[in-house]
């Protein structure tokens, strides 16, 4: 029995979900309302004390970080592979793997300055207080506050999308030999930054790769004309949030995009 605590929209969720789908495995899917702030809940925290999603639950076996439940699923579910057969090529893939758990950081930070940002300054001070103060890691909690003080204008903004110049940088030069960033098959590391990009690209960023990368740009349309996308990400992702990550994004794009050409000097 497989139970997935997801979230919607949630990047990392979505990622195993990607998963899930690719290997067409069976799970009971429970949502937690990151808005909501189920995830603080202490009976989640107990699953998953870092209170964030997704949270594997496998015949009573609790597993957490979603690179992590990746690799599990394709070594419990070897059918069909998603890291190749050879020592080398599953190297190759967790190169990937692991890189993605460092962009995943910068995720953050974009979705904070441009969604997050714009609906928690609604909010009385002593309320957007008490949201920080929820945040288990000391660093992500101050990270979080300079965001919310300077948005777009933040330097954790230029360092993320310096960390986005030098990964499209990358898979641009990877692509050049295959369709896949490790050649000729998908596997984990395709799989893993899926919903990366797409929350990107509803934050408005497509341009950051469409308009300088265009391996990457086609290597993303590859992985959205895949039935795993539909099932796996654009299923799960209520209507509104469509509308509200449009509304909030469209007015810092022209700023964003500009700040990424300034980064692409120091990549």
């Amino acid at each position: 029995m497989l139970t997935l605590y997801h979230g919607s929209t949630a990047v990392c969720a979505a990622k195993v979900r990607v998963t899930l789908a690719e290997k067409d495995i069976a799970y009971e899917g429970r949502m937690i309302n990151l808005h909501a702030g189920e995830q603080f809940n202490p009976d989640y925290m107990k699953l998953n004390p870092n209170a964030v999603v997704p949270t594997l639950v496998h015949d009573g076996k609790t597993l957490i970080e979603s690179t992590v439940i990746n690799e599990y699923l394709d070594e419990t579910f070897p059918d069909p592979p998603l890291r190749p057969a050879d020592a080398y090529g599953r190297a190759r893939v967790r190169l990937w793997t692991k890189r993605e758990d460092t962009i995943h950081d910068a995720i953050n930070t974009m979705t904070a300055s441009i969604l997050f940002r714009a609906e928690l300054m609604l909010k009385p001070p002593e309320e957007r207080a008490k949201r920080y103060e929820k945040i288990p890691d000391p660093a992500k909690r101050k990270k979080w506050a300079e965001i919310m003080d300077k948005g777009v204008e933040s330097p954790v903004v230029d360092e993320a999308l310096v960390r986005f110049g030098k990964l499209f940088r990358d898979m641009e030069k990877a692509l050049a030999d295959g369709p896949w960033l490790t050649g000729a098959h998908f596997t984990l590391a395709d799989a893993g930054l899926i919903s990366f990009f797409y929350r990107l690209e509803m934050l408005e960023c497509a341009g950051l790769w469409r308009d300088h990368f265009p391996r990457v740009a086609e290597w993303f349309a590859r992985c959205k004309a895949r039935p795993s996308f539909k099932t796996a990400i654009l299923d799960h992702i209520p209507p509104p949030a469509f509308e509200s990550y449009r509304s909030h994004s469209t007015p810092q794009r022209t700023k964003v995009e500009a700040r990424f050409v300034e980064a692409l000097k120091l990549v």
